[in-house]
């Protein structure tokens, strides 16, 4: 899987047309990081021993139903075999990434996940839009709360490094699951409250 390796791209706070006077009479355009990528923890296998294998193959599957409902469903395939394919071999990954079963690596080879994404065009909203969903999918199976901010901790560094298109100057949102649950949770006495901080709504 991926080795959680980051990259540094130049010249990210401008467009470096002009740069500056440095002192010595040549012009220069200071560095800069264009996206830090954080540390991804991948779960222990505490996920695994409570969740149960099935359960975040549940998650999974429902995870990629919002999102082919979403405004991102067009970065997956409308052929219906070829997505519930893809969503099982998610599944692969999650399950091995908690310690379970090593179809992924088995079927897939040690291959970073940034990487495989690079051919789709992922910003900023659509990675909230990708966390939305995955924080209703955690309500809609009934993941196990006690293992839902471990879960989250490494899905939402993760997905920060999925990103492969910038639209703003600032770092990506960092949503800790604390905060997850003020913006994406919209569940009050069992009934969906829409709107509260999602960007689309799968009720």
């Amino acid at each position: 899987m991926c080795n959680g390796h980051g990259m540094n791209r130049s010249a990210a706070s401008s467009c470096a047309c002009n740069g500056h006077d440095n002192g010595s009479g040549a012009r220069t355009v200071d560095a800069s990081t264009e996206l830090v990528l954080p540390a991804v923890a991948f779960p222990t296998q505490r996920v695994l021993k409570i969740a149960g294998e099935e359960n975040l193959r549940q998650l999974t599957r429902r995870h990629h139903a919002l999102l082919q409902a979403s405004p991102i469903a067009g970065l997956f395939t409308n052929d219906p075999w070829a997505f519930a394919k893809l969503a099982e071999k998610v599944a692969d990954f999650v399950v091995e990434a908690c310690g379970g079963a090593t179809a992924y690596s088995e079927q897939q080879g040690d291959t970073c996940m940034r990487t495989r994404h690079f051919p789709f065009t992922i910003d900023e909203s659509a990675r909230e839009i990708w966390l939305a969903a995955l924080f209703q999918a955690m309500e809609d199976v009934d993941f196990p709360v006690e293992v839902r901010d471990e879960y989250w901790t490494w899905l939402e560094a993760f997905s920060v490094r999925m990103i492969n298109r910038r639209t703003m100057k600032a770092q990506p949102v960092r949503i800790p699951f604390v905060m997850a649950q003020l913006r994406f949770g919209g569940r009050f006495g069992g009934a969906p409250q829409c709107g509260i901080g999602i960007r689309f709504c799968p009720h």
